[in-house]
C-alpha cells in the first residue's frame, strides 16, 4: 500500500527555496538538513513532480548498501523506479526514475537525456558524477547532505538551502536528544597523520584496539542502568579487524553483534543481515561497521551508538555517525552515545554551533592544491582490490563502491576503563544588543569613529574600521566600508571599541612578558 506524501513545514520551505534558487539561476543546489529531517522525502516529492512532466531522473547513492533502502522508500510512495545494477531484480530501464550507485555511474556513465539528478550524500564527491554535472550545465542537480563541509564543494554546487537545524528538530520532536558518555581518551600523542589529515590508519588500529574490553563492559553496564537491559545498538569500529574482534567479545557475553564489511560473502548476504536488523524483534542486537553504515542508514529504533573510531578533524564524519541514533521512534525519549574515541570532546564547540545554525556557505575550493594526473603505477595503486573501482583517493578509508578497507592491521589489547556523562546541550544564545542588529549602520558608525581617531587618515581608518567590524561580528563587512556614508557613532559602539582596544593592549603585554 502506497503512503501519501505529506511534507512538513520546513520540507515545503526547502522546496520553495530550491525553486527560488532556480529562478535566480542556480541549477546545482544542495539541501542541507540533519539526519532524520526527511531529505529523502523531499527528494521523493521532487522526483514525483519530474515524473509527472515525463522527465528522466536519477537518484544517485554513494554505496550499494543504500540501493535497496532508497528503492523501498520510493516504492512506499508508489513511485515506479528501476535500479541500474547488474542482475538486480528491479532492472527496469524504461522507468523515468532510475536508482544507481556512484560505482555504477563511474562504469556506465549517465543517460544523456537526463533532466534531474538527485545526489544523496553529495558531500562524498565522486569524480565521475562531478565531471558529468560540470559538463552538463543545463542539468538540474539537487544534492542531499547533513554535513556539506567537503573542500571544493562550492566549485560544483552554487547554492545551499538550509531552512532548519538539528536543535530546532529536537525541540519540535522530529529528532531525539542524545545523552553522551565519554571514556578515557585514546593516547594521540605522537600519532602519525595521513594524507587526508586524519589519524594514520595503522597507528589508529594499534591504539584503538586497546579499548576493546571497555567497549563491551561499558555497553553492558550502561544499557542495564539506562535502558533496563540490552537494546538495539549501532557500533562503529576503527577497522574491520577491530570490528570483528568486538563482535566476538559481545558474542562471548551472549549478545549477538554482527559486522557489515567488504568481507561479506555477497550483496544478498549483506541485505539479509540488514533486513533482519530492521525487524522490531530482530535476533541481532548490534550491527557493526567501520563507515559503511555511517551515511544514509535508516533504522529508527536504534537506541545506543558505540563509537570507536577517532577522528582528528572530520566533523562531517562524526556528525554523520551521531545522526544514525537520533531518529525518533515510539517509546524512544533519547539516544545514548558511548564515545570511546573522544570525538565529543574534540568536536563539541563546532558540533554545537552547527547543530544550532546549520551551514550557509559551501567551501569554494580556493585553498585546494591542484593535483597532477597519476602515473600508471599510481593509478593501479588507486584501484580497489575488492571490486576494481577506481580511482581511490588518499582521503578514502574504504572503497565507496564495495566498502573494501584500504588499510588494516590486526592487533588486540584489553584495558579497563569507565565512562562519564557530559553535557552536550545547546549553548544558550546571547541576546544581541539592539544597536548591533543593523550591520550596515554599525559599519557607517565605525567609519565615522575611525576617521576621527585616525585624524582623517583614510587608509588607517579603513583598516581600523574593518578590523573592529570583524572583532564585533566575526566576519568582514560585505561592502567596502570606505564607500559608506558616515553617521555619528552610538555610545554603546564607542564603549565596545574601547573595550576591544584595552583587551588587545593587555594581550600584547602578556605576550611580551
Amino acid at each position: 500500500m502506497a503512503f501519501t506524501l505529506q511534507l512538513r513545514n520546513y520540507q515545503e520551505q526547502s522546496i520553495e527555496a530550491l525553486r527560488e534558487g532556480i529562478r535566480q539561476g542556480h541549477r546545482r543546489q544542495i539541501i542541507c538538513a540533519p539526519t532524520g529531517a526527511g531529505k529523502s522525502v523531499v527528494a521523493a516529492y521532487l522526483i514525483q513532480e519530474a515524473i509527472n512532466k515525463r522527465s528522466r531522473t536519477y537518484f544517485i547513492v554513494d554505496r550499494l548498501a543504500l540501493l535497496d533502502q532508497s528503492l523501498a522508500l520510493f516504492d512506499s510512495y508508489g513511485i515506479e523506479s528501476g535500479v541500474i545494477q547488474a542482475k538486480h531484480w528491479k532492472w527496469r530501464p524504461q522507468e523515468y526514475l532510475q536508482i544507481a550507485s556512484v560505482g555504477t555511474i563511474a562504469r556506465r556513465g549517465i543517460a544523456e537525456d537526463l533532466k534531474l539528478a538527485i545526489v544523496d550524500e553529495c558531500h562524498v564527491q565522486s569524480q565521475a558524477v562531478t565531471q558529468f554535472i560540470l559538463h552538463h550545465p543545463e542539468l538540474i542537480v539537487v544534492g542531499l547532505s547533513a554535513s556539506p563541509f567537503t573542500k571544493g564543494l562550492g566549485c560544483v554546487y552554487t547554492n545551499v538551502v538550509n531552512v532548519t537545524s538539528t536543535d530546532q528538530l529536537v525541540s519540535e520532536g522530529w529528532l531525539v536528544p542524545t545523552r553522551a558518555f565519554v571514556c578515557k581518551a585514546i593516547n594521540v600523542k605522537g600519532l602519525k597523520v595521513a594524507a587526508d589529515g586524519e589519524w594514520d590508519e595503522g597507528e589508529i588500529t594499534k591504539r584503538s584496539m586497546t579499548i576493546v574490553g571497555d567497549v563491551v563492559t561499558e555497553w553492558v553496564k550502561k544499557t542495564n542502568e539506562i535502558c533496563g537491559g540490552p537494546v538495539k545498538t549501532l557500533l562503529f569500529s576503527a577497522t574491520v579487524d577491530h570490528g570483528a574482534a568486538l563482535c566476538k567479545q559481545f558474542q562471548a557475553e551472549g549478545h549477538n553483534f554482527v559486522q557489515v564489511s567488504y568481507r561479506d560473502k555477497n550483496d544478498q548476504y549483506r541485505r539479509d543481515i540488514i533486513e533482519e536488523f530492521r525487524k522490531p524483534d530482530s535476533n541481532i542486537t548490534g550491527l557493526c561497521s567501520v563507515e559503511a553504515l555511517s551515511r544514509g542508514f535508516d533504522v529508527t529504533d536504534i537506541k545506543v551508538g558505540v563509537f570507536c573510531r577517532p577522528y582528528r578533524k572530520s566533523l562531517s564524519a562524526w556528525i554523520q555517525q551521531l545522526g544514525r541514533i537520533m531518529r525518533p521512534h515510539p517509546e524512544k525519549d533519547f539516544a545514548v552515545a558511548l564515545d570511546h574515541a573522544n570525538n565529543f570532546l574534540r568536536f563539541l564547540p563546532s558540533m554545537q554551533e552547527f547543530f544550532a545554525e546549520g551551514i550557509s556557505k559551501l567551501d569554494d575550493g580556493k585553498h585546494e592544491v591542484a593535483r597532477k594526473e597519476p602515473q600508471e603505477w599510481e593509478a593501479k595503486a588507486r584501484t580497489c582490490q575488492g571490486c576494481g573501482f577506481t580511482p581511490l583517493t588518499a582521503a578514502m578509508q574504504c572503497c565507496p563502491h564495495c566498502g573494501f578497507e584500504i588499510k588494516h592491521r590486526n592487533t588486540l589489547q584489553h584495558i579497563a576503563g569507565e565512562m562519564h556523562e557530559i553535557d552536550i546541550s545547546p549553548k544558550k544564545k546571547k541576546e544581541i544588543p539592539e544597536w548591533m542588529r543593523d550591520k550596515e549602520s554599525v559599519a557607517r558608525q565605525l567609519w565615522t569613529y575611525a576617521l576621527k581617531i585616525k585624524s582623517g587618515d583614510q587608509e588607517a581608518a579603513r583598516r581600523f574600521a574593518n578590523m573592529q567590524f570583524k572583532v564585533i561580528y566575526n566576519e568582514w563587512p560585505y561592502r567596502k566600508i570606505e564607500t559608506l556614508e558616515p553617521i555619528p557613532p552610538d555610545q554603546a559602539l564607542i564603549n565596545m571599541v574601547r573595550h576591544n582596544l584595552i583587551r588587545w593592549s593587555k594581550s600584547r603585554v602578556r605576550v611580551a612578558a
